[in-house]
């Protein structure tokens, strides 16, 4: 890589999760798209429309010369053979030069560069390590085809990360068969596969994976002893074929649906294990551990994982699926020739809010954003005690700042918060407000100094992406009820001043006027949506929810 080259542009034109990266020569000032915030359909992957919308805006906005790398990635399937299909499709190429898009296609531009899909992953994981050394373990439904012959398509592979440097260490391939037995069906035998097609099994969506982990409690294992035969030996008519919530609560297969999801969940958590202790075995000098992909998403193995104390510390990034595709293609054409630009980022500094920068402009952008809108507000300077008050009034605010998380959970910028010990929350925010299911658990934020004092985790653990689901002590049990999964544990989230000054400050003078120093979390959306990015996202969710109140900055949304 060109040394004088300042800038580097990351694409994941991922099937599910793309998204595009902006990494100046200041990596602190990175940012991260996710183009289903733009078109506002969930999973939608949608390239090129919303992603060149996205490197277009990013390359106007700071004014970008030539001076810039691009690379680009998609699971599965290479770019370029998928941009192939579609101008088999419709006149896709002739698209592209209309609009002048040819330098984010590989057909035209050779410059730009194809990577690998787990490196990406790896790479990503390196830009934010809190470790000089670590293991670092990528599992997801599917990367890219093994260039060995196998025709297999990477399922995990594993990398030794010593300081700005990675060394792939494991691969192992997983296939794709086309069911001989049930008609249209094709199964994998890798573990992220099985859980994939399960969550499409029971949810009619293989992009509800974690729906399927908070399903699992309720059901029964059944020990899986051969990944294809399982998936072939169930009745697919019995999968969820409806549309509603409510069809999917009233299913005769809701038994069937938690027994299979416990099995899936079951699997997982044995196959990782057994990787990480032969890997334990194997680099007794690396006692840390770093978890990227898709499976990196499932919050309970995680935490069991670190039950088994088989690694001092295990780090997880706040978007390990594939929406840091893009972050991690844009490291690798920073790091992968130049090593020594790499730093380590403490935990005292981790942050998952990278979105756009110009979500909010400025305080008189906003008034005449409301003002068009025909919006009540009031402005305060005091904008902390008027949503304590709310809160501690037992009232559901949104909580719009700064920078949009970039990945899957809300922490703190792009929130639905409310007091956790009210009576009957998760019910009311279920039936009014996020239309979920109901055996869905919500999160929790704690100021991280509490973070030992109401959940059984040592003193000063780390979680500040929802990365662990940890057992709540007894003593708490009843007051964080409403934040507490059937099988007693909570998806909470550490909250430290250095990560999050304004969210760490609410918590803490809810915590000093109430004695409960946590608060109910969930993300600025309703079920099938994504997290709203702009403050039109936000506004529309205000007008069209019960929420009580939403706070925009230092900005408070009333009712009529």
């Amino acid at each position: 890589m060109d040394t004088a080259i300042k800038t580097f542009i990351g694409i994941g034109k991922t099937k599910f999760n793309s998204s595009v990266c902006l990494l100046p020569e200041d990596p602190r000032n990175v940012q991260v798209w996710l183009t289903e915030r733009s078109s506002r359909k969930k999973a939608s992957g949608e390239w090129p429309f919303y992603g060149v919308k996205a490197v277009d805006h990013f390359v106007k906005e700071n004014n970008l010369q030539n001076l810039v790398a691009i690379a680009e990635n998609r699971d599965v399937q290479l770019p370029e053979l998928f941009e192939e299909y579609l101008n088999n499709k419709f006149p896709f190429y002739e698209y592209l030069k209309k609009h002048n898009l040819q330098k984010y296609s590989k057909k035209f531009n050779q410059l730009l560069t194809t990577e690998n899909h787990h490196e990406a992953h790896a790479y990503a994981a390196l830009a934010m390590s809190p470790f000089e050394k670590s293991i670092i373990v990528v599992i997801d439904g599917a990367g890219n085809q093994i260039d060995d012959g196998s025709g297999l398509y990477e399922e995990c592979s594993v990398y030794l990360q010593e300081a700005g440097r990675l060394k792939l260490v494991f691969k192992r391939g997983a296939n794709f068969f086309k069911s001989q037995k049930i008609p249209g069906q094709t199964f994998s035998n890798g573990v992220g596969g099985l859980y994939e097609k399960m969550s499409e099994f029971i949810f009619k969506s293989s992009t509800s994976s974690g729906k399927v982990m908070g399903l699992a409690p309720f059901g029964t294992a059944t020990q899986i002893e051969d990944r294809i035969r399982f998936q072939e030996n169930l009745n697919w008519e019995n999968a969820f074929s409806g549309i509603t919530k409510k069809e999917w609560e009233e299913s005769k297969n809701y038994k069937l649906f938690c027994d299979l999801a416990a099995s899936v969940q079951c699997e997982l958590e044995k196959d990782v294990n057994n990787l990480l202790v032969d890997l334990r075995k194997k680099y007794p000098g690396f006692s840390n551990l770093i978890l990227t992909g898709g499976c990196a998403l499932n919050c309970t193995n995680n935490a069991k994982i670190k039950e088994t104390k088989l690694f001092e510390k295990i780090y997880v990034l706040p978007f390990p699926g594939d929406e840091s595709i893009s972050f991690g293609l844009a490291n690798l054409l920073r790091l992968k020739n130049n090593p020594e630009r790499w730093s380590l980022t403490p935990f005292e500094i981790q942050t998952a809010y990278l979105g756009p920068v110009d979500s909010v402009k400025n305080v008189d952008w906003l008034l005449e954003k409301f003002k068009e809108k025909g919006i009540h507000f009031h402005y305060s300077e005091n904008i902390l005690s008027e949503a304590v008050n709310d809160l501690i009034d037992g009232k559901v605010i949104g909580w719009f700042q700064g920078r949009s998380e970039a990945g899957p959970r809300a922490l703190g910028n792009r929130s639905i918060l409310a007091r956790p010990d009210r009576p009957g929350l998760k019910n009311y925010l279920n039936a009014n407000i996020k239309f979920r299911e109901s055996f869905r658990p919500y999160g929790c934020s704690i100021i991280h100094e509490y973070g030992d004092e109401y959940f059984e985790v040592e003193k000063g653990f780390d979680n500040p992406f929802m990365s662990f689901a940890v057992k709540i002590k007894a003593q708490y049990k009843d007051l964080l009820k409403e934040v507490s999964h059937i099988d007693g544990t909570s998806r909470m989230q550490t909250v430290r001043s250095t990560q999050n000054k304004m969210f760490y400050d609410l918590i803490k003078m809810f915590g000093e006027k109430t004695n409960v120093f946590c608060l109910l979390n969930t993300s600025l959306n309703v079920m099938g949506e994504p997290v709203v990015e702009t403050v039109d996202d936000a506004i529309s969710l205000f007008e069209n929810t019960p929420i009580d109140s939403m706070y925009i900055g230092n900005f408070k949304l009333v009712r009529h």
